[in-house]
């Protein structure tokens, strides 16, 4: 396994506890601060290794938020399997979820996005010049579908002079030019229900399908498997055919959920209450390409899936475990009687290999 090291995260929790500790604890500043670095590191060391077992596949709903929500990470996921560090979309607020998490983002293998509305790739940039510039010491992979390109060669070149500052400054031998940046695959769209190969290595194999998002296209979703273990991310979709059928028998579906009434309630306050009539009919539109909790409960219990994992949430109210039981688990739950897991950013889902 390659050395882990996460500078800004050692940083900001270290910040962290020197602000709340130092002032209690009869230690010498730098004492104290010695004695939180090393147990910051250890931390950090301890959740990496569990995140990268080889005896289970764990996913971390790195973000569960929507475009309309006005806290929490926007969407993305990692799963680790076989040693492998897999990102699907990097919303905004990614790099702070997951430096919350402790996810060893020196690792990271490859990036998976399923479209380009900015709530999907947006910190993507950080992403791959942050793992760079703490560490990563292996060449990074994004995958997409047409339109990967442009969006890779705008950000890379917003990056471009602070990678070249790094290396001037640090050397290249501690900041690799090679490893800057990160080499690009874009993939045609699948057709119909087909899902094709996009990523493979040591038994990991990462598969691609169409989704309708419509006006955004191309979008897809993807399906993460290993050995006889079977994890889909549903990307921003309607209730389609080729969803279910790539959905079936998943060990895990990570799907994007709306409650329609809910935000067709959050539609009639804008435009009575507020007289705001243009994000009355923002909120109007978004309902006609995504799929709301009953689409979601269908999915699952006609895909036989044996978890399922919210993200997307719209309106997000992950942290209100009253909001979210009434108004995503409980109505899924009318239609899917399997294990729904609807939990705030950096809810981690543990998969054992050995198990029935």
């Amino acid at each position: 396994m390659r050395k882990i090291t996460s500078l800004l995260t050692l940083i900001v929790l270290l910040a962290i506890a020197l602000g709340t500790v130092y002032a209690q604890d009869d230690l010498p500043f730098e004492s104290l601060y010695r004695r939180i670095t090393v147990e910051t590191r250890a931390a950090a060391d301890a959740a990496a290794v569990e995140y990268q077992r080889t005896d289970q596949i764990t996913t971390v709903l790195v973000g569960t938020a929507s475009p309309i929500s006005t806290s929490g990470a926007q969407t993305s996921t990692a799963v680790f399997v076989n040693g492998q560090f897999l990102l699907f979309d990097t919303g905004n607020g990614t790099m702070q979820s997951m430096t919350d998490a402790n996810i060893p983002l020196t690792e990271v293998d490859a990036v998976f996005l399923t479209h380009y509305h900015y709530d999907h790739y947006i910190e993507l940039a950080d992403v791959v010049q942050m793992s760079w510039v703490q560490g990563r010491q292996h060449t990074l992979s994004v995958y997409g579908p047409p339109g990967l390109t442009q969006v890779m060669d705008g950000l890379m070149s917003a990056a471009a002079l602070d990678a070249s500052y790094r290396w001037l400054h640090h050397t290249e031998e501690l900041m690799p030019p090679e490893y800057s940046g990160a080499d690009v695959f874009e993939f045609e769209e699948p057709e119909g229900n087909e899902a094709i190969v996009v990523y493979e290595q040591d038994g990991v194999t990462v598969e691609t399908f169409h989704v309708n998002h419509d006006p955004a296209d191309p979008a897809v979703g993807f399906r993460v498997l290993y050995e006889d273990r079977l994890i889909v991310i549903s990307g921003d979709t309607i209730l389609t055919e080729s969803l279910i059928v790539n959905s079936q028998d998943a060990d895990l579906l990570v799907a994007a959920t709306m409650n329609f009434d809910v935000v067709e309630i959050a539609e009639e306050i804008n435009r009575e209450e507020f007289g705001d009539e243009r994000q009355a009919v923002l909120l109007f539109d978004i309902r006609d390409y995504l799929m709301d909790v009953s689409d979601v409960g269908e999915l699952a219990q006609q895909a036989n899936v044996e978890r399922l994992a919210l993200n997307h949430i719209a309106p997000n109210v992950s942290t209100d475990e009253r909001l979210l039981n009434a108004w995503f688990v409980e109505p899924i739950a009318e239609i899917y009687d399997g294990e729904i897991i609807a939990g705030e950013d950096g809810t981690t889902i543990v998969i054992p290999l050995d198990e029935e």
